[in-house]
């Protein structure tokens, strides 16, 4: 019912919206016009590199490159040959390049689709690379972009750049085009592919461990908002009617950059808010740049004011408001219409896992030494032995975040030593990590649908126009209904629209897990899941993990410290010692062999205790 209602109200504002664009041209004035246009082009703008920063989580400031591909492929596609015959001077215009020319419309297309082109381009090699090196490596793409064009005359015309391109820039056409781009940007966010884009964001290891190929991800992301840049930068081209490669230096990219930051990173709404709050007032502070009187005093005026004083705001915005004025939150009708809040409530014998021999050295220490090990269908087993033994790092290398340095691995009977951990978990092996890593910004239901995108079939263009590719719709509303199921499960539905980042630690460790579970695994590895519980928590864990493995039929292996937890849950347990196997057996064996009782209190007290 409230999604019927907030269509409705949507349908409405955009009717009311359309109706005043309409009459703008009668109402406003050229100059008014001319900022309406302005701000749905910034917005285009702010949505496409919000996509790549703010939701997707790479820092990037090659936007004015991008701005600029799309520029000059606009204005050379739209311009007469006759315009192009008398424009360049200092060289002749190729000539297959002369008589070239197309419809706006199409123009606006195909200057996306370059600008997307040379995006993957860099894409491919750059986003290996991470954080502030992005962000140098796509500064150095776009400085190389204007370069190009200033010393690409046949092409570009050079320094001259392109002048008398038609206006075709109209309100319709800008504000038509930032609704379709909003409107693909938010069908894309709202679905479960949406929920992976912040997941890679919030944080790449536990997306990895979902079945997630986080570089195909980045690279998808980088490319649609490349897109983006180039349709905002034909859009202007064909506003200003001038370009030249000055217009695309750094400033363009810190420009948008402000919208952003203002508007609230991983916000449509806060893109939006911002390019409308940036646009005017940079317009409207141009009067500190002239002359000033008041009464008596007359102020000169100063070229470059308007912009000391902006970049004030913008830092008083940083220190008082860090996270923009939407942070990451979005609108919704639904605020007009507050709603109660929810209080809490409360043997087989096939092999599944077999290591042999295998060795994992980092130059010259042995992480792992010669570990063989194992795992049988529906056993729970525990993998302990003192701090630094190796534990993590044999889950490291089963998970595929290390590459063994020699040995196999094989699961199911197939190979896996090797593959990267979303190969791993398509595989049907999922796990848990020590230190807590959930998608702390979304909510508890999404943490979970996101762990439901290895098995959905739909790809990821398809999200852009879910009304035409209904099968979006059907498979994200059975994940959510699967993810719901899970939680109820595990005692969490209650918590479903709540932030993860709000849970207490223990419903913080199930949620993890359900995140785990949604993935449909076979094999689920818990890295320590009684950490920092009390010894009340403790019991109900080892309660909880004998039911996963009873509901799931799940094999289970361990890591614990908690000698009462793993004695009393495991049925089997494998000892590491500073990277060496060095005992096996079952819990009882485990507690009465003098080689693991020597690792965990050393030889003196083993001696003191066995005497």
């Amino acid at each position: 019912m409230r999604n019927v209602r907030n269509l409705i109200l949507t349908i409405i504002a955009v009717v009311l919206f359309a109706f005043f664009l309409d009459k703008a041209p009668e109402l406003l004035n050229g100059y008014w016009q001319r900022i309406l246009n302005l701000i749905a082009i910034n917005a285009i703008l702010a949505l496409s590199l919000n996509l790549i920063y703010g939701i997707t989580g790479m820092f990037s400031l090659g936007h004015a490159g991008f701005m600029a591909i799309g520029a000059y492929v606009s204005a050379l596609l739209v311009l007469s040959p006759a315009q192009k015959n008398s424009m360049w001077i200092l060289e002749d215009i190729y000539p297959w390049l002369l008589n070239v020319n197309a419809p706006f419309i199409v123009s606006l297309i195909i200057a996306g689709l370059v600008a997307a082109f040379f995006g993957l381009l860099v894409a491919l090699p750059v986003l290996r690379l991470g954080g502030d090196y992005l962000g140098i490596a796509t500064l150095g793409f776009a400085e190389i972009i204007r370069i190009l064009i200033t010393n690409t005359a046949r092409l570009t015309n050079g320094s001259l750049g392109l002048k008398g391109i038609p206006a075709y820039t109209t309100l319709f056409m800008s504000w038509s085009c930032l609704g379709i781009v909003l409107l693909c940007t938010v069908c894309m966010l709202r679905s479960n592919f949406g929920g992976v884009l912040r997941a890679v964001r919030d944080d790449e290891v536990a997306a990895k461990m979902m079945g997630i190929n986080t570089f195909k991800i980045k690279v998808i992301a980088f490319t649609l908002g490349c897109f983006g840049g180039g349709l905002g930068g034909a859009l202007m081209g064909n506003l200003i009617t001038t370009i030249d490669p000055r217009m695309f230096m750094i400033t363009q990219t810190y420009n948008v950059l402000m919208i952003i930051v203002v508007g609230g990173l991983g916000s449509v709404t806060g893109s939006l808010i911002g390019s409308v709050l940036v646009t005017t007032m940079l317009e409207w502070l141009r009067f500190v740049e002239n002359p000033i009187t008041i009464g008596a005093i007359n102020i000169p005026g100063i070229p470059g004011m308007r912009m000391v004083i902006f970049s004030l705001l913008l830092i008083m915005v940083i220190i008082f408001r860090r996270e923009g004025i939407m942070g990451m939150r979005e609108f919704s009708w639904n605020i007009f219409f507050p709603k109660k809040k929810i209080t809490d409530v409360g043997s087989k014998t096939e092999t599944v896992l077999e290591l042999e021999d295998v060795k994992l050295k980092f130059g010259g220490l042995s992480a792992i030494d010669n570990l063989s090990m194992k795992i049988k269908h529906w056993e729970i087993v525990g993998l302990i032995g003192p701090n630094g033994a190796g534990k993590t790092s044999a889950f490291n290398v089963i998970s595929g975040f290390y590459k063994p340095t020699s040995g196999t691995i094989k699961f199911l009977g197939k190979s896996i030593g090797g593959l990267s951990p979303d190969e791993v978990c398509k595989a049907g092996m999922s796990r848990t990590f020590q230190n807590i890593r959930l998608f702390g910004n979304q909510t508890v239901l999404q943490n979970v649908m996101i762990g439901s995108r290895i098995r959905q079939k739909y790809s990821w263009w398809m999200t852009l126009l879910p009304f035409i590719f209904t099968d979006v719709i059907k498979e994200d509303a059975e994940a959510r209904a699967q993810a719901m199921n899970l939680l109820d499960q595990l005692g969490l539905d209650a918590f479903a629209d709540e932030k993860a980042s709000s849970l207490p630690y223990g419903a913080q460790r199930r949620l993890e897990i359900a995140r785990a579970l949604a993935t449909r695994p076979k094999f689920l590895l818990l890295d320590e899941p009684a950490a920092g519980m009390n010894p009340q928590e403790s019991e109900e864990l080892m309660k909880f993990i004998r039911r996963l493995r009873d509901e799931f039929d799940l094999t289970i292996l361990l890591i614990e410290h908690d000698m009462k937890v793993v004695m009393n849950v495991c049925d089997y347990i494998h000892v590491l010692d500073q990277g060496v196997h060095i005992a096996e057996g079952t819990p009882a064996e485990i507690k009465a062999n003098p080689r693991v009782v020597e690792a965990y209190l050393g030889a003196g007290a083993a001696e003191g205790g066995a005497a």
